[in-house]
Formats: structure tokens, C-alpha cells, sequence
């Protein structure tokens, strides 16, 4: 029987959070990656629901939640998720699962609650460096073509995921500093797939995977795994991957307490 799902309304008196929760058991929170609402966990949530308890948001100023004015860095971000779970009296310690900025979110999340969190599944997670790798190892023509397509799209996106990408261009601050976790299982996914259309990207594959490959061994009791079908959302290009790497976070711990 498929598992019920019940979306609500949090106030955290700044401003109003949509929320999703499905499922029982281990608690398993996902967080988005930049600018995207909690609907791009739509192919993981209800199978991880059959096996824990799930707890999925929009961000503000994305998908169903009210904009806010503080500002969007990863520790307020990671602090207004604290204060959800609290308010919305999610049992710790938390399975994390975040996806490209969202990783950065749980890490600093991790980092702030390390008593709270049960474990964390990185799903390709952004790394502030790559840009600037990026551009170092580019032609000035070959950046100019990339960055030119980038800003095409940016007045088109709303004022929060113009503000959240700031900060993802900011992150690199954190690179490194985050990890005092050694005791919680961790799994790093990594989208290996290129598409030699998108100016860059071939060489932005090879170095977000030697990026997540110095994560790893910086994190005692890391699993890395590669997803060769899948660029960077593998929620979407290759969900039982996602799926199976929750599962056996949880387990993990399970399996350790």
C-alpha cells in the first residue's frame, strides 16, 4: 500500500514553509538542490517512504514557501532546516540527503548539529571551487562562450535563485572545514555522464569528479560511487541509485547503534 503523503504549512514567523512527509521510521531529510522546490525528489521520496520517514521542503522563496529577507548563506539556510525539524517535530538523528548546493546545505548542517544527524548521502554536491578551476583551466574564448549561455539565463530566474547562486559562488570558503563526522556513514554520489554540447562541461565533469574525490578522503567512512548515466541531477537520471544509497546509509547506522 503506498504510503500517505501529507503536505503542510510551517511558520517560522519570517515566513511560511511548504513541506512534504511521507513514510515511518528513520528520519530521512531531503534538501534541493539551487533553486529547486522539493519536487525534484519526486522519483526517490515515495520509495524511501517504504522504509523511513521522509521530510522534504521548498526553500524560501522557492516552489510553495514565502520569500525571505534574510540572507541566503549556507548557515542560514542550514539553520531555518534546524528550526523546521524542530517545529515540525521530526525525531533526530537525521538522515540528510542533499543534492548539488543542498549538499553544501547538510554539510554545514552536519557541521552545526553533529549530535543530530545519523548520516548524509551527497548527491553530486557543489563545491564553490569548480568555477574557479574551471576557469583557470579554460581558453579566455571557450569561458567567454560558457559564461555567455550561464548569464542568459540569470535574468530570467527569481530574485531567491539569483541569491542562492551568489552563495553557491561563495562556498568555496567551506571546502575542507566541514568534516568533524568521522563517526557517521556517508555516501558521495557523483554524475560521471558529459555532454560535450554545453561549453566546458567535458572538463567540468573531470574536475567535479577530482573535487569529490579529495571529499572523500578527507571523511572516514565514506562510500563513493559513480553514476555513469547521470550528469548531475541523478535523483531524476538514476533515482535507484539515489534510492539505494539512502537504504544503506540507513542501514549503516542501523546496524551500528
Amino acid at each position: 500500500m503506498a504510503n500517505a503523503v501529507t503536505d503542510t504549512i510551517i511558520d517560522l514567523a519570517e515566513c511560511k514553509i511548504h513541506i512534504s512527509e511521507s513514510g515511518s521510521g528513520p528520519s530521512v531529510v531531503f534538501e534541493a538542490g539551487l533553486g529547486e522546490d522539493l519536487t525534484t525528489w519526486r522519483e526517490v521520496q515515495p520509495e524511501v517512504a517504504t522504509f523511513a520517514h521522509t521530510f522534504a521542503y521548498d526553500r524560501p522563496g522557492l516552489g510553495k514557501s514565502d520569500p525571505s529577507s534574510h540572507t541566503r548563506t549556507l548557515e542560514v539556510m542550514a539553520s531555518e532546516l534546524h528550526s523546521l525539524l524542530q517545529k515540525g517535530k521530526v525525531q533526530p538523528p537525521f538522515v540528510l540527503v542533499g543534492h548539488s548546493l543542498g549538499g553544501a546545505v547538510v554539510q554545514v548542517f552536519a557541521h552545526l548539529y553533529p549530535a543530530q544527524v545519523a548520516g548524509l548521502v551527497l548527491v553530486d554536491p557543489e563545491d564553490g571551487r569548480l568555477d574557479v578551476l574551471l576557469h583557470s583551466h579554460m581558453t579566455a574564448s571557450d569561458w567567454a562562450t560558457r559564461q555567455a549561455a550561464i548569464d542568459a539565463a540569470m535574468p530570467t530566474m527569481p530574485a531567491a535563485v539569483q541569491a542562492e547562486l551568489q552563495e553557491y559562488k561563495r562556498s568555496a570558503r567551506y571546502s575542507g572545514k566541514l568534516f568533524a563526522v568521522s563517526e557517521i556513514p556517508v555516501v558521495v554520489l557523483t554524475g560521471t555522464k558529459k555532454n560535450p554540447e554545453f561549453p566546458g562541461n567535458p572538463l567540468e565533469q573531470d574536475l567535479k569528479l577530482q573535487l569529490h574525490q579529495a571529499l572523500v578522503a578527507k571523511i572516514p567512512n565514506c562510500k563513493h560511487v559513480l553514476v555513469p548515466n547521470s550528469r548531475h541531477y541523478i535523483q531524476n537520471d538514476a533515482p535507484a541509485v539515489v534510492i539505494d544509497a539512502i537504504r544503506n546509509v540507513v542501514s549503516r547506522r542501523s546496524s551500528n547503534k
